[in-house]
């Protein structure tokens, strides 16, 4: 079953756990050097998305790294 994910960009520090070591299929770098769901799984918003089922246990692994807590995955 899809999973939304959702970045919280007044807690993300921009440390790139997410995109560069957990899970880069799902999160890229912002402009702004914050995470961004990717393009292709975003749902109106560069901090909302909906990820496919192979893609969850990699999205639940950057949410669980964040060390802002910034990523929430449902």
């Amino acid at each position: 079953m899809p999973a939304k994910v959702t970045i919280d960009q007044n807690e993300c520090t921009g440390c790139g756990i997410c995109y560069n070591d957990e899970c880069p299929d799902v999160f890229m770098e912002g402009d702004d050097g914050n995470s961004n769901v990717k393009t292709m799984y975003q749902k109106g918003d560069k901090s909302v998305g909906e990820v496919p089922d192979n893609l969850v246990g990699c999205a639940k692994n950057a949410e669980a790294a964040c060390p802002a807590s910034a990523i929430k995955v449902e």
